[in-house]
């Protein structure tokens, strides 16, 4: 950052106290410090509102409490400002850079956030990436095509604007008031909306998710293998596996050492990365839902702002990572989804979970030393494309097969665990109501074990899939026992 000499400081509080007089209509002028540089600068609680600020350098300025209704912040270098708790009523931000800055408790009601140009040729569009806008009042406001990625919205009041093709990837939408909003392209993550707010996006233009150009086979293949000779020597031939914004598919990655990896804002929906080692990686932004990190290594890696709905992240190792000396870098998961995410036996020792939403996941025999819990979030998933939800305490099994055999006849479980069993139940069969209780005999294919007999509660019925859930009246050591001699030694219960 470059520092303003001390003639260009007298100069500037010249300037700003003639603002402040043309403000009060007592004599002085409008100030204009477009392309100048006041970065860094303290401007705290000042009336700068009409302000001319086209071009300038604002990075790190503190505008804290200021009133700058109507400024011209048109292709602004806001990065790193703080403007907490000001008015920007009708402000002009287009093509503005905003990333990181703290509008927290801001008034930008009616304020312009669209695409803008300083000169023919360089379009671009305003960034408010990663930035502080949590309870902010942005009704009115003109969101069309900016890039909100990462932004902490929640509790915002977004009442009327406009989000039409605008970028919310990873950005936290808790409590965010979208009455009257105009949607259209607009990219979001569906699971990071609750059921009333996809519901608001639907009835005005729609909300999409993001969409990947797709890798080929080969062409991942051959990353994997340039990276494996980058970590082996050292650096000195292969390539870093460095990609942004493709969609990753197949099982190239499982057991793979792929450490110092960096792929930011990928999607990996579903892909197995069973056993893979990615210590200090990248995945910040990544779309990881339903994919396989079973027993992987994560010790220091980021995966700040990554959707980990429903993945299996069993038996994964996600702490700090040693540095030299006595200095640890830890794993961040800082603003991340784990939406019904499986952390069975997984190890967070030290980890930086900022943020980071675990409703629906399934905690048992993890290991959380030293995290911030209070600062964990546990909401209900919202819709977020994931049907009727059941709640997942306990890590759910499908080998070996069980078969619940009862008066009504056998049945062949969907799945199971130490909560309870979801059997397959045909339409031509009577069904028990949610709240009945059965008794039945538990019998695993394959295995020499003894049937077991147990009491069962009805407790969901999902007619789409003839499907019926039912939890254990309780767990009896026999029970305990029996499921325990099922499983490997990793998913036993204790």
């Amino acid at each position: 950052m470059v520092e303003q000499t001390d003639e260009e400081i007298a100069t500037i509080r010249e300037e700003l106290a003639l603002h402040g007089k043309w403000v009060r209509k007592t004599g002085g002028r409008r100030a204009d410090f477009s392309f100048r540089n006041l970065a860094g600068l303290p401007l705290k609680k000042l009336k700068l509102s009409g302000c001319k600020l086209t071009g300038a350098n604002l990075s790190k300025a503190n505008f804290t409490g200021s009133d700058l209704t109507g400024a011209d912040f048109f292709g602004a270098d806001l990065e790193g400002a703080d403007l907490t708790a000001a008015d920007l009523t009708g402000a002009d931000f287009r093509g503005a850079n905003l990333h990181q800055a703290t509008l927290s408790h801001c008034t930008l009601r009616g304020a312009d956030f669209r695409v803008g140009r300083l000169q023919p040729g360089q379009e671009g569009g305003t960034r408010l990436t990663e930035a502080k806008l949590n309870h902010a009042v942005m009704c009115e406001a003109n969101l069309s095509g900016c890039d909100m990625s990462g932004s902490d919205l929640a509790e915002a009041d977004f009442k009327g604007a406009d989000l039409s093709n605008a970028v919310l990837i990873g950005a936290d939408l808790h409590g965010v008031n979208f009455d009257n909003a105009k949607f259209g392209g607009t990219v979001v993550e569906l699971s990071r909306l609750s059921t009333a707010q996809l519901a608001q996006a639907s009835a005005k233009g729609g909300v999409v998710e993001r969409e990947h150009a797709a890798l080929s086979t080969a062409q991942i293949l051959a990353a994997v293998e340039a990276h494996a000779r980058w970590i082996e020597s050292g650096g000195r031939s292969g390539k870093r596996l460095d990609l942004e914004a493709v969609r990753i598919t197949g099982a190239a990655f499982s057991g793979r050492d792929l450490s110092g990896a960096r792929l930011r804002r990928c999607t990996l929906r579903g892909v197995n990365m069973t056993g893979v080692q990615m210590n200090m990686a990248d995945l910040s932004y990544c779309d990881l839902r339903e994919s396989v990190l079973e027993d992987g290594s994560f010790r220091g890696t980021t995966f700040r702002r990554a959707n980990l709905g429903r993945a299996y992240m069993a038996g994964a190792c996600c702490d700090a990572m040693p540095l030299d000396g006595d200095r640890k870098w830890p794993a961040n998961f800082e603003g991340a989804l784990l939406h019904d995410t499986d952390l069975t036996n997984a190890s967070f020792v030290a980890a930086v979970m900022l943020n980071a939403d675990v409703g629906g996941a399934i905690i048992q025999g993890t290991t959380l030393r030293g995290v911030d819990l209070g600062a964990v979030k546990r909401s209900t998933p919202g819709a977020g494309g994931h049907g009727p939800r059941e709640r997942r305490r306990m890590r759910r099994h499908t080998t070996p097969a069980i078969c619940a055999m009862t008066a009504a006849g056998a049945f062949r479980c969907f799945d199971w665990s130490f909560g309870g069993v979801c059997l397959h139940w045909p339409e031509s069969v009577s069904a028990p109501k949610r709240g009945d209780t059965i008794t039945v005999v538990l019998a695993a294919e394959g295995t020499v074990s003894r049937p077991c007999r147990v009491s069962l509660i009805a407790t969901a019925i999902q007619p789409q899939r003839s499907t019926i859930s039912f939890r254990f009246v309780s767990l009896e050591d026999d029970l305990k026992d029996y499921l325990n001699a099922l499983l490997p030694v990793k998913y036993r219960k204790k």
